[in-house]
């Protein structure tokens, strides 16, 4: 009966020629991560006082940003409450008009297609 080799257990033979360069293939490798710099390179680099002015204009940046999204979403929906408002009141107006004959069921019909209402 021939001996079916996928079901035999892993040696540690396997694990150094096969699944080792497998994974570095996928993962960084220590090796890898050598050129990334560490908390003790940026102290170096920025002081704590020159970070937190950095991140006190970062956030004021984002502040400013929240503002201006938070005032143009309060546009937005009053934009769109007035648009049905509208919407409404040229339904009025166009069913008045056409009631008491000032259009014709023809300018009714291109007004429709304009999608006023």
């Amino acid at each position: 009966m021939p001996r079916n080799i996928d079901n035999k257990p892993l040696t540690i033979k396997d694990i150094r020629e096969v699944l080792i360069p497998a994974m570095e293939e996928v993962f960084a490798t220590k090796k890898d991560l050598d050129n990334f710099a560490t908390k003790k390179d940026l102290e170096k680099l920025v002081s704590k006082k020159e970070f937190n002015e950095f991140k006190d204009s970062i956030l004021t940046g984002q502040d400013r940003i929240l503002k201006d999204l938070e005032t143009l979403l309060l546009e937005k929906k009053v934009d769109t409450w007035q648009h049905r408002r509208r919407q409404k009141f040229y339904k009025i107006i166009i069913n008045a008009m056409y009631k008491h004959k000032v259009l014709s069921s023809v300018q009714l019909e291109k007004i429709k297609k304009l999608g006023i209402f």
